[in-house]
């Protein structure tokens, strides 16, 4: 793409985190919200780097479906999960290079944790709407738990001890399930 001195060119996406760069078309359009609407007329170009992008390549492909469940709102679920995007309006409250573990009920992404890696602790559960409740805040130094029930009260009774990995609301059904480092 064009960059601001004339004549010259840079790279349309930055480098995914194993330095890939690329991009590619997804079906559909985003609304500012984040939500991803089906469209047959209509196309997004993704990169690599971004949570969308991010999202397909773990495996949340959209456009597939696993034990005839449509990965859809899968990959809905982990677009907001990868963007902390709690309240589903799009607000991200993350930054660039946090890790993030997916995991989901499918085991697209299990949760075995890796023992290479470092430990990790549940974060929130999420759904197409973002989340479905939340243990801890991404980066408290962006979003305190306070700040989240504050901001989005249908999450208020579902923060902190009253959301945890093991004993999960049957009303909740989350989608995919994140976890941070310690």
């Amino acid at each position: 793409m064009p960059d601001a001195a004339p004549g010259s060119w840079r790279e349309f996406c930055d480098p995914s985190a194993d330095g890939t760069i690329a991009g590619f078309p997804l079906a559909g359009l985003w609304t500012s919200d984040g939500r991803h609407e089906h469209s047959s007329s209509s196309l997004t170009i993704t990169c690599t780097s971004g949570a969308i992008g991010k999202c397909a390549r773990l495996g949340y492909k959209p456009w597939r479906e696993v034990g005839g469940e449509s990965l859809w709102d899968y990959h809905q679920a982990c677009v907001r999960a990868i963007r902390a995007d709690y309240g589903g309006d799009g607000t991200g409250h993350t930054r660039n290079g946090t890790l993030v573990d997916i995991f989901d009920r499918l085991r697209i992404q299990p949760p075995e944790p890796d023992p290479l890696g470092p430990a990790l602790e549940f974060e929130a559960a999420w759904g197409v709407d973002g989340a479905a409740c939340v243990r801890r805040t991404r980066i408290p130094e962006l979003l305190s738990l306070a700040e989240l029930t504050s901001r989005y009260p249908r999450l208020a009774d579902r923060t902190g001890e009253n959301c945890s990995e093991a004993a999960r609301r049957p009303d909740l059904e989350p989608l995919v399930t994140s976890g941070l480092e310690e």
